[in-house]
């Protein structure tokens, strides 16, 4: 069994468990604690069904009902995979070698394949960290791209049941703030405003107004003898100068609309009346975009010549600029070059100034200059020297690490020559199968002599029968006559009963040594499942359930005085 939970143990470091053992040990099937087999599990599961929701671990702190609900949750888990074996809290929190191989053994061959398993992966290497976090990262993106939409005040009952939040709730209260004209008598002239359209107002209202829109659509649909009071309704008074042709329009399909409603509001159906209007309007909105199309392009093309005015006018203020001082010095040309003989010697006075300045400045500025390059030198120097010495300590490290090289090398030639290659571990598995067909082939043999024999047995316990019955009926019939015949019948019949005796005493030794066999393998399994581990373990349960009630108790009694 120590190549069978090398095996396991492998393919489970591959999917990307972490085991480790302490003190340099080999580990083994027997140093898996609850929480190493709890997150083993988890890790085959999610493996085999990437889109399970199984526990990841047990939790550190001593709530045994929380690891009861957890193992209990992962042998649900393991019973869905199709595991057949016995499975329960008790796997997971009081742990025996047997159970562990046989499920591992289970969720090792459920595993997928290689190829399956290394297609997200390029070139083919080994599974690590960063890849396992992209596929978990692809899962989730894909599960929550097929979830479906869920509007705006069913998200907290969708986020209870998806992730167990109570607090996710989000009150929907829906906010009327569409700009509709209205007016305040019928005597007042109507007067038709050009209102935003939908998408504006969703883009500058601070609540979720295609909701509200929705909202306010299904309330007129399925109840129309509702009214609006209480609802506050912005009307725009201003009229939009950019496009009166619009108005007119809208004013005259309005009138248009109007009229024929109150005509055939008595001869057809409502929904005819909506049908015939939504008609009207998308032919009148279709004739609003064209000129609105139009209007814009007119527009863009003002727009670009204005901005090529504005480029020729901002050249044309330069030139003109540059042209009056020309004409203010050609007015008078000795006054204005005396002026200019002027300016061009305080020009020089101030560079010469600005100059002995700069010699003033330069002259520290050039000594510490010096300085801080000597200083850099040193440093240089300095650090050259610490390289140096590194260099050769590195060197020196470098020499030793290749001796230490040098000897594992050798160790391991040594070793790998003491331990059996792959072809001998397959030779093994070629002689264990050998010898499994080897004892099955005797064990129908032994099964088929077995039958034989009791077919022998059924035959010669019949003859027997009649044979006795035979003579017994003869001696009968004798001892009627003669009186030896009577002692021989007797000595028959006595005969006739220790004989069953014998036979049924040898069926019951027989039957005893099965069940003293059966006991002795009941007994050696008991033995490897460390029973008495297992029972200190639910003892100290049992003992932490019992503390964790009587504090609760007295928690009740406290809050009751």
């Amino acid at each position: 069994m120590d190549e069978v939970d090398k095996i396991i143990i492998h393919s489970l470091k591959q999917i990307g468990c972490k085991l480790e053992a302490d003190d340099n040990e080999v580990f083994s099937l027997n140093h898996f604690t609850p929480d190493i087999l709890a997150r083993s599990v988890s890790r085959c599961l999610q493996a085999i069904k990437t889109d399970a929701v199984v526990p990841k671990s047990l939790p550190e702190s001593l709530n045994m009902a929380q690891k009861f609900t957890i193992a209990s949750a992962l042998a649900e888990a393991c019973v869905s995979c199709g595991y057949r074996g016995d499975i329960g809290y008790q796997t997971f929190l009081y742990p025996n070698v047997v159970d562990t191989r046989r499920l591992f053994m289970f969720l090792i061959e459920q595993l997928p394949k290689l190829n399956d398993t290394l297609d997200s992966i390029e070139g083919g290497g080994e599974r690590n960290e960063y890849n396992l976090l992209l596929k978990e990262v692809k899962n989730k993106v894909s599960r929550e791209l097929k979830a479906p939409w869920v509007p705006q005040y069913c998200r907290g009952l969708a986020n209870r049941k998806g992730e167990g939040n109570s607090s996710l709730t989000v009150d929907f209260t829906p906010h009327l703030n569409l700009h509709i004209p209205q007016f305040e008598s019928d005597s007042q002239s109507k007067e038709f405003y050009q209102a935003p359209n939908i998408f504006q107002q969703a883009t500058a209202a601070d609540c979720d107004l295609v909701s509200s829109v929705l909202h306010k659509c299904a309330v007129d649909l399925y109840s129309p003898c509702l009214s609006l009071e209480g609802v506050q309704i912005k009307v725009n008074n201003k009229p939009n100068p950019i496009i009166p042709s619009l108005q007119a329009v809208e004013a005259c399909t309005m009138k248009n609309t109007e009229d024929k409603l109150q005509v055939v509001a008595s001869a057809t159906t409502p929904l005819q009346n909506l049908i015939k209007n939504v008609e009207e309007l998308q032919q009148i909105n279709d004739s609003c975009l064209q000129e609105l199309q139009t209007c814009n392009n007119k527009l863009s093309k003002i727009r670009q010549e204005r901005a090529d005015i504005v480029a020729l006018i901002d050249i044309m203020r330069k030139d003109q600029k540059f042209h009056e001082r020309t004409c203010v010095i050609l007015e008078n040309p000795n006054d204005n070059i005396v002026k200019l003989d002027g300016l061009i010697d305080k020009t020089r006075e101030r560079r010469l100034t600005v100059e002995n300045q700069w010699q003033s400045h330069r002259k520290p500025a050039l000594k510490q200059i010096e300085d801080l390059q000597r200083l850099r030198q040193s440093k240089n120097l300095q650090n050259i020297q610490e390289l140096r010495q590194t260099i050769l300590d590195y060197e020196t490290s470098l020499k030793e690490k290749t001796s230490t090289h040098i000897q594992l090398a050798d160790e391991l030639k040594r070793c790998a020559i003491g331990i059996a290659p792959r072809k001998e571990y397959t030779r093994r598995i070629y002689e264990f199968i050998g010898n499994i067909r080897k004892q099955r082939n005797d064990i129908f043999k032994i099964l088929d002599d077995t039958r034989d024999l009791q077919k022998q047995l059924n035959s010669v316990s019949a003859q027997l029968q009649r044979q006795f019955n035979y003579t017994d009926d003869l001696l009968f019939q004798s001892a009627k006559v003669h009186s030896h015949a009577k002692q021989a019948y007797k000595l028959l019949a006595s005969l006739h009963a220790s004989c069953n005796e014998i036979c049924d005493l040898v069926s019951r030794t027989g039957q005893t040594t099965k069940e003293i066999r059966d006991l002795e393998v009941q007994i050696d399994r008991e033995h490897m499942k460390n029973v008495a581990a297992s029972l200190e373990k639910i003892t100290g349960d049992i003992k932490q359930f019992e503390m964790i009630i009587q504090s609760m108790q007295n928690d009740t009694v406290k809050q009751q005085i």
